[in-house]
């Protein structure tokens, strides 16, 4: 910033807090294209923590500008209208007894607590 020239400050409203890294891309070009400032609060730690979203520390919030607050929800609202419309058919029962039967067969490669039933060695000199 060179000196003497100061940018003045500018409030931002928060319109969206996406659930995945494609809702983020969508709604960000949806309001660039017309010509709404976008700023993502959280973007790169955000990005860094994947997983459970808690509060502000790792959830991304797409915030844009106190004046145009009114044309992104209204566009946003168009968005997420168009979008529920679009749902995909029913899984079949193939498909069901698939999921479940992968569920059960491979259950292992979801961590969880498993009991040590073999004593480890190293207990025993304590």
């Amino acid at each position: 910033m060179a000196a003497g020239r100061t940018i003045g400050a500018m409030a931002l409203v928060r319109v969206l807090s996406p659930q995945s890294e494609s809702e983020i891309a969508v709604v960000t070009s949806l309001l660039e294209a017309h010509d709404i400032p976008v700023f993502i609060h959280g973007r790169h730690l955000g990005s860094l923590l994947p997983g459970l979203q808690i509060g502000n520390y790792n959830t991304q919030s797409i915030m844009v500008p106190e004046e145009h607050a009114s044309d992104a929800l209204e566009l946003l609202t168009e968005f997420r209208r168009n979008d529920s419309n679009e749902t995909g058919p029913p899984l079949r029962w193939r498909d069901r007894l698939r999921v479940v039967l992968e569920g059960i067969l491979f259950g292992w490669l979801v961590p969880g607590r498993r009991d040590d039933k073999t004593a480890d060695p190293r207990d025993d000199d304590a």
